[in-house]
This record gives structure tokens, sequence and C-alpha cells, in this order.
């Protein structure tokens, strides 16, 4: 096995037999961004299941546990360490709400809300819906040089799951883009993450490592105001309906 990375279905064995915890692969496949934390890893788990990836591998990590917060980032570390090529873009960016579950789920997913719910799109239109799956066209404002950027996705909502999983139908730059979104219920709110995995067209204008900052800043703009007009929504009803 040396020399190559391990699929997810193979780490899961050494996450188990490294720590006893017997993980639930189907959970990981359906939310690639789960965490150890939420899978019951603690860090003394971590550090065996990294320990043990060493030994298999001949290589050494030199990763910090409080790093590796998912599958996908052992993966990475491995690939790193057997010098394999670089892996796509990939963000992870989350925020909490202070709202109830399904005033956040509702608000976030409701496409044609989103030129209200976001600042950049200046268009929202559902163009087609089959079963849970919305297939829209999305249309920015006006950049500096006056061109309209648009595309068309889809996205297939989970409920009881608390999951979204979307990608762009019309790739425009990227070889592909795909947007997983989780949600969760927390102590203060809710947990809203989105995680996007893409890899840009050679002739695109930005590269992959160019396009990771970009969706990186642009995200923590557009959760801030998703968190700020969602706790609005979620005040103004508690107003309208005092316990």
């Amino acid at each position: 096995m040396p020399g190559t990375t391990p699929t997810l279905a193979e780490l899961g064995e050494i996450v188990r037999t490294s720590t006893g915890v017997n993980i639930d692969m189907s959970e990981v496949e359906r939310r690639p961004a789960v965490t150890f934390e939420e899978l019951d890893v603690d860090s003394l788990g971590l550090l065996s299941v990294i320990a043990s990836l060493e030994k298999q591998y001949g290589v050494e990590l030199g990763v910090d546990v409080e790093e590796c917060e998912t599958f996908g980032h052992l993966i990475d570390a491995v690939e790193e360490a057997l010098g394999a090529p670089a892996a796509a873009g990939h963000t992870e960016n989350a925020i909490v709400i202070d709202a109830p579950f399904d005033l956040v789920w509702d608000m976030t997913n409701d496409v044609p809300s989103w030129v209200t719910l976001f600042s950049e799109y200046a268009e929202a239109t559902v163009l087609e819906r089959a079963g849970d799956t919305v297939r829209f066209r999305l249309a920015m404002h006006p950049d500096e040089n006056g061109i309209v950027w648009s595309w068309v996705s889809e996205r297939t909502p989970d409920r009881a799951g608390q999951v979204v999983n979307a990608r762009r139908v019309e790739t425009g730059p990227f070889e592909y883009m795909n947007i997983h979104w989780a949600y969760r219920e927390v102590e203060d709110g809710v947990e809203m993450r989105w995680t996007q995995d893409f890899h840009m067209k050679p002739a695109a204008p930005v590269d992959d490592a160019q396009m990771t900052d970009r969706i990186n800043t642009n995200s923590a703009v557009q959760m801030a105001r998703i968190k700020q007009i969602v706790e609005q929504a979620a005040l103004a009803s508690r107003v309208e309906s005092p316990q």
C-alpha cells in the first residue's frame, strides 16, 4: 500500500482499529465535512491514527492534531507526505447563527431570496424542480469591467439529514465545482458549514490557490451577512410571538 493514498474506506478501517470507535462510514460519505469530534474520536485517538498512518505509509505527516478535523484533512496530509500531486481547490467555512433550525434552514435554502440574502447576486431564478432537486440560474452584479458573470447550478437539500449537496452545471472557468452545506444544532444556535471542492480550467484567469483565497474571503463576508439577516428575522419572530 505504501506509495498510494488511502481510500475513505481504508482510512475508516485505520481509524476503527486505532481508536476502537466504530465509525459509521455512511455518515462520513453523506457528510464529508463531519468532524472527528462529532464521530466521538478524541485527540488521543487521532494521535493514534496519525501514528498508524505514519507506520503504514513510512512517512512523517508532520500535522497538528488540532488541524485534522475531518477525514479529508488526514487524506490530504498523507498525499502531501507521499509527494502526491497537489489536491484541487478545497475550502471549508462555518458560522453559528443564533436562530431556530427551521428558520435557518428555510431562509438559507429559499433560492429566489438569495438576491437579498447574499450581497453578490443580482439574479437567482429557479429553472426546474425535480423532487427535492432544484436547478437555478445565478447572476452576479456587474464587475469592475461591467461584465455580468452567470451560471446554472443545482442543489439537493436533505432536511432530515441537515445537509445540501450542490454543483455547478454550467462550470464556466471551473473544471468542476461541488458544494456541500451542513447544518448542526449547537448550544448557541445552528452551525452552518460550507465545503467547496473544485478545480480550475487551465485557461481560467486564476488557479486553484487563488480561487481558494477568493472563496474563503467571500464566504466570511456572505456568512456574516446571512447570520445578521436570519438573526434579525428570528428576533422579529420572537417579538411578534412572545412566549
